[in-house]
């Protein structure tokens, strides 16, 4: 059985000596395992239940279509094919109930099975999460929490997996965008400007950030970009998700995009000031070096050497080359 996982939030790093490796190898911890909040829970709740209730709804108006045309033909005595429409009707009725009835079963154990597969995740065992997670989509494949969480279990098993050419992000990817398939569908069907739609639109922000992670771990120029395209829309769907910057950062970075990671870094730093977000002396200092190492790419010395500096009084014994270097 695999050692428990540490999902502590840790913030990427560059390294001028092989920047794309140790890039990755600190960003990767940004894809986290989180107990979804209260309000995720009931978005996702609608995410699951909203296609059914559409299907509910049709099937309803045919009944109710065939109630009137039954009534119709009463009042014009035609007694014989208005019984035939009542009969139609009670039995599609009854046919909705007992639909209904397993529909709502299924819905309540594939969550069941979700919070059975979390809590197996809390204890390292990723392998019996996975069986669990596998079944919770086989009973309701319009679980939005099973996609994402086998996703970022999926990404910890592979990454247990020695050579990386050897690891296959495809099924991730796959569930990545089945998330999203079903959480568009729900946009779609919220009401606009509504709190429910702006519920879905930040788990949708959040679905894209792990996608674009994953995309990354290829390490193509091709996807990079394609992260950055992700990234950016998530940034469009929640700007205050400080780790859509982060990540962003990154990806430029990898591309030596130097002047659009800075940007992004001191957007995400200004956002998890804006909201007093707690970082630890090691993670801000991480932080700093990143933006004093792509100022210094940009020959911007001054810049570099204040970041460096802070990321120094921090605790970070690397930034001390580059302030050294750096110094007016």
């Amino acid at each position: 059985m695999p050692a428990k996982k540490d999902f502590k939030r840790k913030l990427p790093v560059t390294n001028n000596r092989n920047t794309k490796t140790d890039t990755f190898n600190m960003f990767r911890k940004t894809i986290l395992i989180k107990r979804p909040t209260l309000k995720t829970f009931f978005a996702c709740l609608v995410l699951v239940i909203t296609p059914a209730l559409l299907n509910a709804q049709e099937d309803t108006t045919i009944v109710r279509n065939l109630m009137n045309e039954g009534l119709i033909r009463m009042e014009n005595s035609d007694y014989k094919e208005a019984i035939e429409n009542f009969d139609k009707g009670r039995e599609m009725l009854h046919k909705i109930a007992i639909r209904k009835d397993e529909r709502n079963r299924n819905v309540i154990r594939s969550l069941q099975l979700t919070r059975q597969a979390e809590r197996e995740i809390e204890q390292g065992n990723y392998e019996q999460a996975l069986t669990l997670l596998n079944e919770a989509i086989e009973y309701n494949d319009r679980n939005i929490e099973a996609y994402k969480f086998r996703g970022s279990v999926r990404l910890t098993l592979e990454e247990q997996i020695e050579r990386s050419r050897d690891r296959n992000y495809a099924a991730l990817l796959n569930d990545y965008t089945n998330a999203l398939r079903i959480t568009d569908r729900a946009i779609e069907n919220s009401p606009r400007r509504s709190q429910e739609r702006a519920e879905l639109e930040k788990e949708k922000a959040k679905i894209l950030i792990n996608r674009a992670f994953v995309k990354m771990q290829s390490r193509r120029r091709s996807a990079f970009h394609s992260a950055i395209d992700d990234y950016t829309l998530a940034i469009r769907y929640d700007d205050q998700n400080w780790d859509g910057f982060l990540g962003r950062a990154v990806a430029h970075h990898s591309i030596r995009e130097y002047r659009r990671e800075v940007n992004d870094y001191l957007s995400a730093i200004n956002l998890i000031e804006k909201y007093d977000h707690r970082l630890t002396d090691e993670e801000w200092a991480k932080m700093y070096l990143n933006v004093a190492r792509a100022y210094s790419e940009l020959r911007q010395t001054n810049l570099a050497h204040e970041y460096a500096t802070r990321a120094y009084n921090l605790g970070n014994l690397e930034a001390e080359r580059l302030m050294e270097r750096t110094r007016p």
